[in-house]
């Protein structure tokens, strides 16, 4: 099988790895913002392009004549590639243009739960003005401040966390107002944050194993919002945290807004619908909506997969998706990214560094390779999450600890990471928060 794959971060590692377990059949066809290392290793079939140039990735496509195409990252979904792709008759795995709106517009999602689903959302509203931005914070309390278009996971500050006042909130609310015309705010829940990824082709969904990322830049959840700085999985496929029952309303949760996105705009979804979950005490609410596979997530994900990858995705693509074919090894998995010391704040200039992935590999991991380059046999920094260690076991605590074990002999001194993603204290802390949520008690 000839597979197109268009992305170049971890992601895109993750999943190519994942497609090429049988070399001997398939051949993998790239196009990539930027060499990634790791997939070169994969394929030598890379084409260099921008995400967004739906006209050259066409080209490339029409040029190869894959008989798959998956897409990794949002901007060509919501450039419309699928639309192209599709009308020039290659099964391509994602949603339309139309359908990407999801992500890509949150006052459109947030409208669409209200007209066509009808519950799953906080309270919300679109303001266009710094008065009325007061007005609503004053009706609800608390809120999170999100701008409307993308902003890579780093544009979203909450009251309590990262603003400290009602003026604060209504400055930050003022500054998108002014640049994008304006803002989204939703009251702040509390409670405990998931990620559910399904896989689903005309109404027919795949789920994932259920992933916690950890979103903040440094350990104890300080700092700036980023893109991820890793994420864990549980060997059952749930988060420890969380009731069946929660797990249950999550995924109907996700079944309605396919139903409702795919009445909406006239056509099946065929693709990845990732959510990212709050349950609180009163339930569970959507924070937002991707319309592609997660990351960091979908490296936890894609490392766990136990199929033929490429068929299920082929049939997927052509709306023939048989959900038990999809399968997960029964591990628990942690992602770790490495990243520039000042991330996510705007980076220097790129940095060369050591990284000895033959230890890493030896010591029984994986590295994913994201946002760096190779040059004369040494790493350079391209400025964002640079690379991703990855390991499996029994427990995210066993993990974590053996990849920090690792880190302390072979972390280039460039790069940092969290220390507590998967940490065996960090998930007891979050079940013990959680029943303390449940039970209604002050925290």
């Amino acid at each position: 099988m000839k597979i197109g794959l268009i992305g170049s971060g971890g992601r895109e590692h993750a999943m190519a790895l994942a497609l090429m377990r049988n070399p001997q059949r398939d051949r993998l066809f790239v196009y990539a913002s930027h060499i990634n290392p790791g997939i070169a290793a994969v394929t030598g079939e890379v084409r260099m392009g921008k995400m967004d140039d739906v006209a050259s990735i066409l080209e490339y496509f029409n040029d190869v004549q894959p008989d798959l195409i998956v897409i990794g990252p949002e901007a060509p979904l919501i450039a419309g590639a699928v639309d192209q792709l599709r009308k020039a008759g290659f099964p391509t795995l994602g949603p339309t243009q139309a359908q990407s709106q999801l992500e890509g517009d949150k006052s459109f999602m947030r409208d669409l739960l209200k007209r066509r689903v009808g519950y799953g959302s906080p309270a919300w509203q679109v303001v266009t003005s710094a008065d009325d931005a007061r007005s609503f914070i004053e009706k609800v309390g608390e809120v999170a401040v999100k701008p409307l278009g993308l902003t890579g996971g780093k544009g979203v500050r909450v009251m309590g966390v990262h603003l400290h006042s009602l003026q604060e909130a209504v400055d930050d609310a003022a500054h998108w107002i002014k640049k994008d015309g304006s803002v989204l705010l939703e009251e702040r829940l509390v409670g405990e944050e998931f990620s559910r990824i399904v896989l689903t082709s005309d109404g027919k969904t795949a789920p994932m194993p259920v992933a916690q990322d950890f979103k903040y830049a440094y350990d104890g959840d300080q700092g700036n919002m980023t893109g991820g700085m890793g994420a864990y999985t549980m060997a059952d496929g749930s988060m420890p945290f969380l009731t069946a029952g929660d797990l249950n309303k999550a995924d109907r949760l996700m079944q309605d807004v396919i139903e409702a996105l795919s009445e909406e705009t006239g056509e099946p979804y065929r693709g990845f619908l990732y959510g990212q979950f709050m349950v609180t005490r009163k339930g569970i609410y959507i924070i937002e909506f991707n319309v592609r596979l997660g990351d960091p997530e979908g490296i936890n994900e894609m490392t766990l997969v136990d199929c033929d990858l490429p068929q299920v995705f082929l049939a997927a693509a052509q709306g023939k998706l048989a959900p038990e074919a999809l399968r997960f090894a029964a591990r628990s998995s942690v992602c770790k990214y490495l990243v520039p010391a000042d991330y996510p704040d705007n980076s220097p200039d790129p940095q060369f560094f050591h990284l000895d992935q033959n230890a890493v590999e030896q010591a029984g991991f994986s590295l994913s390779p994201a946002s760096v380059a190779k040059e004369g046999g040494r790493w350079k920094t391209l400025g964002s999450r640079t690379i991703a260690v990855i390991g499996l076991g029994e427990t995210p605590g066993e993990v974590s600890a053996k990849i920090e074990t690792l880190l302390a002999q072979v972390q280039p001194p460039e790069l940092r990471h969290r220390k507590d993603v998967g940490d065996e204290q960090i998930v007891q802390q979050k079940v013990e928060r959680m029943a303390k949520i449940r039970a209604g008690e002050n925290l």
